[in-house]
């Protein structure tokens, strides 16, 4: 008795175990996982998902490209925003692995807002 009893609590914690597993991976490949760098990156929330993994250069680049689509009409405000997305194209351009084609795109939109400002 004692041993089928020690068996059912075993079984009960391995089958536990098992279900937190399967919950685990299915909240870890969920797309709605706002843990999750690529949830923000899909959603267009740039700055969050470089928040959430500052080491990705592509979300630096879109981040950048979201801020020079959306200037305001203030020049100040504008300014700020252009010196901003300058500063994110060049964390694309310099971060590891190296990437010819966002240092060719901080070449280009550098030189551009240089002339903006």
């Amino acid at each position: 008795m004692k041993t089928k009893i020690t068996v059912l609590i075993l079984s009960i914690i391995y089958c536990s175990y098992l279900l937190t597993l399967l919950a685990a991976s299915h909240y870890k490949s969920s797309t709605l996982n706002p843990l999750d760098s690529e949830y923000y990156y899909q959603n267009k929330s740039f700055a969050k998902a470089i928040e959430v993994e500052p080491t990705k250069a592509q979300y630096h680049m879109y981040y950048a490209l979201e801020l020079l689509k959306s200037l305001p009409e203030d020049r100040i405000s504008a300014q700020t925003q252009l010196r901003l997305a300058k500063s994110e194209f060049y964390r694309a351009a310099k971060l590891k692995p190296y990437n010819a084609v966002y240092q060719k795109t901080y070449n280009i939109y550098a030189a551009w807002i240089a002339e903006q400002l």
